[in-house]
């Protein structure tokens, strides 16, 4: 019975040695794999870069392999247009840690406070109330304007720009109110890189943006995008995309989360100097299938 058991015993630690070895291995083929898919990725990009309808920068990150990047340009600012949301969005998650502000205050919203551009917000019966959290969600999932700037009033832009400073953004600023276009010809504009924003998706992703809770709201908003028309618009109805767009003359953009079958990966896409829109988005739509597709 002895030997039985030794017996045993030695088959344990010879399967325990051989499953440790095994797991390190089959993830480090695995690195290598996407390495080479990586590779192959840059060229097709590029290649299709060519025929970009306007100047670009992308990054493009995997989230298995945190070190699997491919990007462009990262650090270039660009015009943020609706992009600088999700900024806006860290920043009330901070405010609210800090109890500045509380997702369940009421915040009234009447006809006074509209304005153009995307949002569901114009097309509601006004006044009504609303609350933080409801704002936050007509600003990511809608893209809604009109609550950006209510949110903007609500901290102030020196709020704003600092808590973007210490989250650790070193490309964006935000200088005047969504679609208040006058302040251009002073210099003033709304700025953002691909790499600050890939930044943000990242810690959002990773739970580590302030804690797990606010991380995991400000996932499912952007999970709830409305606007499907270009890093979701090639892929399989079934993948789930956490993003959000940006639009404005010229300006076209797109970065998110695609929790794919065979990994999940962050890509943002920005776009500047575009007199085509659709174009523009169909560019974005081709780079996000080329990686999807790469990663089938």
């Amino acid at each position: 019975m002895k030997v039985i058991k030794r017996i045993a015993l030695i088959a344990l630690t010879i399967l325990l040695i051989a499953t440790s070895a095994y797991f390190p291995c089959r993830k480090f083929f695995k690195f290598c794999q996407k390495s080479r898919i990586y590779l192959n990725l840059k060229s097709q990009i590029e290649e299709e870069s060519k025929n970009a309808p306007g100047h670009i920068s992308f990054v493009i990150k995997d989230l298995t392999f945190p070190s699997l990047e491919l990007s462009c340009l990262a650090r270039e600012k660009f015009p943020a247009a609706s992009l600088i949301k999700v900024p806006i969005l860290a920043s009330v998650l901070q405010a609210v840690e800090t109890g500045r502000l509380s997702l369940e205050q009421q915040v009234t919203i009447t006809q006074a406070d509209l304005t153009g551009g995307s949002g569901k917000i114009k097309t509601l019966k006004l006044p009504i109330n609303v609350t933080l959290q409801e704002l936050l969600e007509f600003m990511i999932s809608h893209s809604d304007n009109t609550a950006s700037n209510k949110i903007i009033d609500l901290l102030g832009f020196d709020y704003l720009n600092e808590s973007f400073k210490k989250a650790g953004l070193k490309d964006t600023v935000l200088k005047r109110r969504m679609m208040d276009f006058s302040q251009r010809p002073n210099g003033k504009e709304n700025y953002t890189s691909a790499r600050d924003i890939v930044f943000l998706l990242n810690k959002i992703y990773a739970k580590k943006l302030i804690n797990k809770e606010f991380s995991q709201i400000a996932l499912s908003l952007l999970k709830k995008q409305r606007i499907k028309d270009r890093i979701p618009r090639y892929l399989p109805k079934n993948i789930i995309v956490a993003h959000k767009t940006g639009l404005e003359h010229g300006i076209v953009h797109d970065a998110g989360i695609v929790f794919a079958p065979q990994g999940d990966y962050i890509i943002c896409v920005l776009m500047k100097k575009s007199h085509n829109y659709k174009a523009a988005k169909k560019f974005i739509a081709q780079v996000s299938l080329l990686t999807y597709n790469f990663y089938e």
